[in-house]
């Protein structure tokens, strides 16, 4: 009975010790993946993701948009990282054409990230 007590409490206080030097202090960050039909003009040079924890104010990106916007080239997918646990994003795409005419806004998106601890620890110690 003494070893058992014992046992179980040399597992607590290693939890302990794990939680104040690895998750105390952990930042909890999500992703949000993204992808879209690609635009049929064609002169098309690129597109740019717009997003935000606000939405948009206007149309187009001269009207009013996000906080961030990510040029990602040519590609119709982009994964967004590093964006806060338990926070709501917008996200809007936009192409340009190869005279660097922007279009206006596509239809804006919303998604709520959400992180588990579990991915983190995956995520931290090299597990995908």
């Amino acid at each position: 009975m003494k070893k058992a007590f014992l046992v179980f409490l040399i597992i607590i206080v290693l939890g302990i010790l794990f939680w104040m030097f690895f998750l105390r202090n952990m930042n909890l960050t999500g992703k949000a993946n993204l992808s879209w039909n690609p635009c049929t003009e064609a002169n098309v040079a690129g597109y740019r993701i717009y997003y935000g924890t606000e939405k948009r104010n206007g149309d187009c990106p001269s009207g009013g948009g996000y906080a961030q916007k990510v040029d990602v080239g040519n590609h119709t997918s982009y994964q967004i990282n590093n964006l806060k646990d338990k926070t709501v994003y917008y996200f809007s795409v936009t192409s340009y054409n190869t005279s660097g005419k922007e279009s206006c806004f596509s239809e804006e998106m919303k998604k709520s990230i959400t992180v588990s601890i579990w991915e983190q620890l995956k995520e931290l110690f090299g597990k995908k």
